[in-house]
């Protein structure tokens, strides 16, 4: 296979993922030479596609092209490529995955998502105790929580609660733990 031919084939997935055309994008993406999964962000939070929101290409591209392709919401180069997502306007859409987090299944830790420029998550047992406070700043939307209270120990299974409070709104929603 050509150069040439790979780099128009990847110009033509990029242009068919950017206009919504995911069912297709799979097919053109495996050949004998190469693959390239394009996959949607753990930080999204669900299994649907969703036009506009953040993609990834994971693996590498370096026999694909070797010059950067660029057109709307997406730059693709040689090498190893992610895409998140930017910080949001408002925490009205925050939550946090995996939920449940279940320890027998390998969560040792959770994502908060859909934050922010600047957010603080507070994090309480039920009773109101104040588990652990994060400070998120940065220009993605998400951060992550380690299960671990202020003084660093692992947290007890259990069901918690979380305040996002960000400059001009907030959420609260719950978290189960399971060791």
């Amino acid at each position: 296979m050509t150069r040439g031919y790979k780099t128009a084939v990847f110009a033509l997935v990029a242009l068919l993922a950017a206009a919504g055309f995911y069912g297709y994008a799979p097919a053109l993406l495996t050949s004998p030479d190469y693959r390239i999964l394009v996959g949607e962000l753990p930080s999204v939070g669900n299994t649907t596609a969703k036009t506009g929101g953040p993609y990834s290409l994971y693996g590498n591209t370096s026999q694909v092209a070797s010059s950067a392709i660029t057109g709307g919401r997406y730059s693709v180069t040689s090498g190893a490529l992610n895409a998140v997502r930017p910080a949001q306007p408002d925490v009205s859409s925050a939550h946090v995955f995996p939920n449940p987090c279940n320890a027998r299944y390998g969560c040792n830790g959770v994502t908060f998502t859909r934050l922010t420029l600047n957010a603080t998550i507070f994090i309480y047992t039920v009773s109101g105790e104040l588990v652990r406070r994060i400070d998120k700043a940065g220009n993605i939307d998400s951060t992550g929580w380690d299960l671990r209270n202020e003084s660093g120990a692992r947290v007890a299974s259990g069901l918690y609660i979380f305040f996002v409070k960000a400059e001009s709104s907030s959420r609260k929603g719950k978290i189960v733990v399971i060791r």
